[in-house]
């Protein structure tokens, strides 16, 4: 049996290309000595990527009649006409052609609705339009339609679904009507990318004037990401404690820098708050090494890729107390809504008794998620061999 591995986002998607390279690494870690197995991009830039991370990758182009064939697989019209046409996309008909059997898509991608022959494993990172659909990234202009149709479609028809706790895969049970027992649930870990490089942290903070002592946040410019509790966190500890530590955002901006921005000089916080955008993972890795902690009031989850990274380098987490079942006591937990909280979390890592706990607490509780994840690839590995003998059962197209 062929299994291919489908990335469809880049670099610049943050933590979700850091979890396909990690999903694409362990299925050919999987596959080794049991089943062929292919990775494929839809985006060239990709391929040099895969390449330092030892991942042969064939690039193949996402044309027009692929999105096509997405935008028609759900009218009833369609359905019918291929009852009689039976069309095959170019997507799905060059994978054929490269004799693939099952197609893992490593991100949530409404590719797969078009297929019509391949079976398909899918990933769900998370349910947030139906958790917190206040939000605009998640609400406005159609994108909340536009996310729940595409898993009331793409969920029943996957022989898998990939998501990253038990605690998301009941949420996706209950709302979609799937059956449990098609859900996996693996542990997200720490960034392939992430890794030790040659530039210090001394360097980065002198590249962008970083002082000795500060709090990083690393993160997309989203609204759910909170960074306005962060500065009002900053106020309080300026107004209240006479103390005013330097906090480092970097991330991508997806349309809310500007408010991110402007609250900055409305507070005063401009010598307080370095905004670096976008930075290279090498710069994230000496970034996190040398802050005092990392805070991450965030709203969205049921989990997140910063809390692994910050355990995996040893650095002290503030962490949202909603997404308590990811962290446990490995964080310094928070109320997102409570500038208060965040501003008190703030001193107490700086205490050494307090630091010291919550870098032994973080050392454990990647532990615990390896262990996790060690037992959920061993039922990833049965499940793909019911598949393969199953798959048996019909020719080759």
């Amino acid at each position: 049996m062929k299994i291919a591995a489908v990335i469809d986002n880049t670099l610049g998607a943050g933590g979700g290309f850091d979890q396909a390279l990690n999903a694409i690494a362990q299925m050919q870690r999987l596959c080794s000595g049991r089943f062929d197995f292919e990775v494929f991009t839809t985006q060239s830039g990709n391929l040099d990527i895969l390449s330092s991370l030892g991942i042969n990758a064939t690039h193949f182009k996402y044309t027009w009649a692929d999105r096509l064939f997405v935008m028609l697989a759900t009218s009833p019209i369609w359905q019918r006409a291929q009852l009689r046409i039976k069309l095959v996309g170019p997507l799905e008909n060059k994978l054929l052609l490269h004799g693939v059997d099952l197609v893992y898509f490593v991100t949530p991608a409404p590719t797969p609705l078009a297929f019509q022959r391949l079976n398909y494993i899918t990933t769900v990172w998370d349910l947030c339009h139906r958790d917190s659909p206040e939000f605009p990234e998640v609400r406005e202009f159609g994108t909340f339609f536009l996310r729940e149709s595409l898993y009331r479609h793409l969920l029943p028809r996957a022989i898998l679904i990939l998501t990253d706790s038990p605690e998301l895969a009941d949420r996706a049970c209950f709302r979609y009507g799937v059956d449990r027992e098609r859900f996996l649930s693996m542990p997200f870990g720490a960034s392939p990318l992430l890794r030790k490089g040659e530039l210090t942290t001394e360097e980065v903070r002198s590249r962008y004037q970083i002082p000795n002592q500060y709090f990083y946040y690393p993160a997309q410019f989203w609204a759910h990401k909170n960074h306005i509790r962060i500065l009002d966190a900053l106020c309080i500890l300026r107004d209240k404690h006479d103390f005013k530590p330097t906090v480092v955002f970097s991330g991508k901006d997806y349309g809310n820098l500007y408010w991110v921005s402007k609250s900055i000089r409305k507070r005063d916080l401009e010598l307080q708050v370095i905004v670096l955008g976008f930075v290279k993972s090498e710069e994230v890795r000496a970034l996190y090494e040398g802050a005092s902690a990392i805070v991450m009031p965030t709203y969205f989850g049921p989990t997140n890729l910063p809390p692994l990274e910050a355990w995996s380098i040893g650095v002290p987490l503030i962490y949202s107390a909603s997404l308590f079942n990811q962290v446990r006591d490995a964080a310094e937990l928070v109320n997102p809504d409570d500038a208060n909280s965040i501003a008190n979390a703030m001193l107490n890592v700086l205490l050494p008794t307090r630091r010291a706990e919550l870098i032994e607490a973080g050392k454990r509780r990647l532990k615990e998620i390896d262990s996790e994840r060690v037992l959920a690839e061993q039922e990833f590995l049965t499940k793909l061999q019911v598949f393969s003998k199953r798959r048996d059962c019909w020719p080759s197209e």
